[in-house]
């Protein structure tokens, strides 16, 4: 993020990441039969609540890859590892453990019930280490969407290498720049090869896939911080996200369609590049409707709506207490996930969270590398 300061406009773009991700869901599994058949053009604007999954994964690489951009370019601290890696621990494996127990316990209750798909019970040690998307009969089952959660460990485990690679990259915009378009290359290159030779489901579900996503977010953490008048641009760059989010939603490619593995990423990088676009203008003003209360709050517990979703809308069904219509158990999955993710981020996630704070803010900060005779001012 630009400096230290809290950014709201980012806590509201995860809250529309995670609700746009829930109203998806509801489309998909509060249907007679649950599939991505799209049996009338409201259905098109429905699955693309999908587009919510990229923007988280855009968020990642924006929000994570900034601390090494600005390293790189005014000779700040480099991140402490050790640090890194306890708050990203921190954030991610309490609550996903929690819901990873609920998710076992609800859905194994309602097995049988349409949408529900259960692992083989010998593949689920997997979950716990985040390799469900390596096995195909364990991925895309119990909670679908933590096969998202298997990709985002993946970068964050890479990110520390990918940052040293941008510090020996030097200081200037340019080469700064080239670090996360290779990898929105690399990952075109992968979805591309895919699609050539129909090669067989999961390796669509693998880091390789999404490095477009992220790319996309890192780059935008370079261009903010290389001085661009952002502020001044932001509604042209909020306009330019939306048209290209509305080019991606009118691509016709769904995610898991016949002949198409691999070509979803790459039809939906228009969107990628809008979410960013859209971030980097957010960051710049941090105000408006996406600083709003009901979206910060949102993005508060978007993480707890994320993952209990599914799990409570399948448990819902089981019940037989869900409506076969979206637009009727949209508020129904919605009031009971909202509870669910708050308890999970009252007693949960921001305990632990300010316990790690408190731990961190124990150890003395690094001191940043001496500058060298020569230089002054910013690179």
């Amino acid at each position: 993020m630009a400096g230290e300061r809290r950014v709201l406009a980012l806590d509201g773009l995860r809250g529309v990441a995670a609700l746009s991700v829930l109203a998806f869901h509801c489309w998909l599994y509060a249907r007679p039969t649950p599939s991505m058949a799209m049996t009338s053009p409201a259905g098109h604007l429905w699955v693309e609540g999908r587009l919510g999954l990229v923007l988280f994964f855009v968020l990642s690489g924006f929000v994570l890859y900034g601390p090494w951009v600005r390293t790189a370019r005014r000779r700040e601290p480099s991140p402490d590892l050790r640090r890194y890696l306890v708050r990203r621990a921190a954030r991610i494996l309490p609550a996903y453990y929690a819901a990873l127990v609920g998710s076992i316990a609800l859905l194994w209750l309602a097995a049988g019930t349409p949408g529900v798909r259960l692992p083989p019970v010998g593949t689920l040690p997997l979950f716990a280490v985040f390799a469900q998307n390596l096995d195909p009969h364990s991925v895309m089952t119990l909670d679908p969407p933590m096969w998202t959660l298997s990709i985002e460990v993946a970068f964050y485990l890479l990110l520390p290498v990918i940052g040293c690679v941008a510090l020996r990259a030097g200081a200037s915009r340019r080469n700064q720049a080239l670090v996360p378009l290779t990898l929105v290359a690399v990952g075109l290159i992968w979805n591309a090869c895919l699609a050539a030779s129909g090669a067989l489901f999961p390796l669509d579900k693998l880091l390789p896939s999404a490095l477009p996503y992220f790319g996309a977010g890192m780059l935008a953490a370079v261009l903010l911080d290389a001085g661009h008048p952002i502020h001044r641009r932001r509604l042209i760059l909020a306009g330019a996200g939306a048209v290209l989010i509305d080019v991606a939603l009118h691509s016709g490619v769904l995610p898991g369609s016949a002949g198409q593995l691999g070509l979803a990423t790459i039809a939906d990088l228009p969107a990628a590049a809008g979410f960013a676009a859209i971030m980097a203008g957010a960051v710049a003003s941090n105000g408006g409707f996406l600083s709003s209360r009901p979206l910060v709050a949102a993005g508060a517990i978007s993480y707890g709506v994320y993952l209990w979703n599914v799990p409570l809308l399948l448990t819902l069904r089981s019940a037989a207490v869900l409506p076969l219509s979206a637009l009727a158990a949209l508020p129904l999955v919605l009031g009971v996930t909202v509870g669910v993710a708050s308890l999970s981020w009252l007693v949960i996630e921001r305990p632990v969270l300010r316990w790690t704070q408190r731990a961190a803010a124990v150890r003395p900060p690094r001191a940043a590398p001496p500058r060298p005779a020569a230089a002054s001012g910013r690179p």
